[in-house]
């Protein structure tokens, strides 16, 4: 269904994760509809083709030229004798892979929850929901409008019959519509998952990587540490480094897609977690080291632990209880020590737990990298060490890719080249898979 168009060079730039995969972006009339160009040419860019549907409001916000140019693919506004519904949603050998509605509007997500059909929105979404095909909804509305009964309820029933809704965070009292890159997550888990919804197809597996993953650490438990860890100088002033919490992020979505039961210890940091995570989150490295021990020490406790957070190693040796002055001062002289090593000792307390390290080196040649790696596996008694250089392209902090090497104690060793961080924790989620 696309045509040959220069933005189309973009696809797959960021990794594969949607490689293959046809996605219908539709839109709503929300002013967030300004954010389409960039979240389509994300999902470009992890592989996937784009095709824009808008309701007339949303053609009348945003110019349907720009999202053409953005996706390469002429956006549907209306629905014509080709029958756009049925092409790309309906009973055909090669509809698209997943419907995403971003934004969606309170009167779209009405009137979806009724079956009401009465644009080209709306229709797409009764034929994508009738054929089974993965529907996601990201709602875009003001905050009060949430807290309304009905579209509670209009919510409630999208949930029921297999729509996966993508909810906003509320800061500062306002209603913020969901990160491209946590509905790119979403998305990604979707189509990886081959899940269908209810309707005629809903015994057809969708796509070629269905149950990539599917499965492979059902009934597991997993502890994953995410983010970086803070150290106070002052109540105001902070030791800190530049983690995003990104791959601890989606290494948690990786071990969701794989049926684990997944908690997340959460220092700072950027990213969303999965809504199928349990979050507890700290500050400074000793509650990120209590908070590990009071998880594997609860019953029923963890298969498996995969420390993947940024944890400072060094902390004021006496952080000062009030604000630093700068009054009359030039510098400042603080005597610091090091931090608790979280990794260190668990395998001791807890040898049937799975093991698995992180490793971050700035600027070394390969063989001392790998080296470097296998010797903090060693002094941890790691089962798996995934080690990386974040001085290379890409592959550094507040990226969203990654390449990293992962060494067992079995003695394997493979490198996953750069790729999205999705991808990367999927490559990581199987070798742990295939080692337990």
């Amino acid at each position: 269904m696309s045509e040959s168009h220069p933005s189309h060079d973009i696809t797959g730039g960021l990794g594969s994760d949607l490689a293959d995969r046809r996605i219908v972006l539709a839109l709503c009339g929300s002013v967030a509809v300004v954010r389409a160009p960039e979240l389509a040419r994300l999902l470009m860019r992890h592989g996937a083709s784009v095709v824009p549907v808008l309701s007339a409001e949303a053609a009348r916000l945003i110019g349907v030229p720009l999202l053409h140019w953005a996706t390469g693919n002429r956006p549907v506004t209306e629905l014509t004798g080709e029958i756009e519904h049925v092409a790309h949603a309906g009973n055909v050998e090669n509809h698209a892979d997943l419907l995403l509605i971003a934004p969606a509007t309170a009167n779209t997500i009405g009137k979806i929850a009724a079956g009401i059909d009465d644009g080209p929105v709306t229709t797409f979404a009764t034929t994508a929901i009738g054929e089974g095909i993965p529907v996601v909804v990201v709602p875009a509305m003001h905050e009060p409008m949430y807290r309304h009964p009905i579209v509670g309820r209009n919510l409630e029933t999208l949930r029921e019959i297999g729509v996966e809704v993508v909810m906003p965070r509320i800061e500062e009292g306002k209603a913020k519509i969901a990160s491209n890159e946590e509905i790119l997550a979403v998305v990604a888990r979707a189509v990886a998952r081959g899940e269908v919804r209810p309707g005629r197809g809903a015994t057809r597996p969708v796509g070629h990587t269905a149950g990539r993953l599917s499965g492979r650490l059902a009934d597991r438990r997993v502890l994953i540490t995410a983010g970086r860890t803070v150290e106070y100088l002052d109540p105001i002033r902070v030791i800190t480094n530049n983690s995003t919490g990104k791959m601890g992020m989606a290494l948690a979505a990786a071990a969701v897609e794989a049926g684990a039961r997944v908690t997340v210890i959460y220092g700072k940091g950027t990213a969303t977690a999965p809504a199928e995570t349990r979050v507890v989150e700290v500050d400074t490295a000793e509650q990120m080291h209590a908070a590990v021990r009071q998880q594997l020490s609860a019953a029923p406790g963890y298969d498996v632990v995969i420390a993947a957070a940024a944890v400072g190693d060094w902390r004021p040796v006496e952080g000062q209880k009030k604000k630093i002055s700068t009054e009359d001062r030039r510098r400042l002289v603080v005597e610091l020590e090091s931090t608790p090593k979280i990794i260190d000792g668990i395998k001791q307390e807890y040898p049937g737990v799975f093991l698995v390290a992180f490793r971050a080196q700035h600027d070394l040649e390969r063989d001392e990298l790998l080296e470097d790696a296998r010797r903090r596996a060693e002094k941890a008694d790691a089962d798996l060490i995934a080690v990386n250089d974040v001085s290379r392209e890409g592959a550094g902090f507040e990226s969203d890719t990654n390449e990293m090497y992962l060494l067992g104690s079995d003695g394997r060793e493979d490198h996953i080249p750069l790729s999205s961080k999705l991808a990367v924790a999927r490559r990581i989620v199987a070798a742990i898979a295939e080692r337990l």
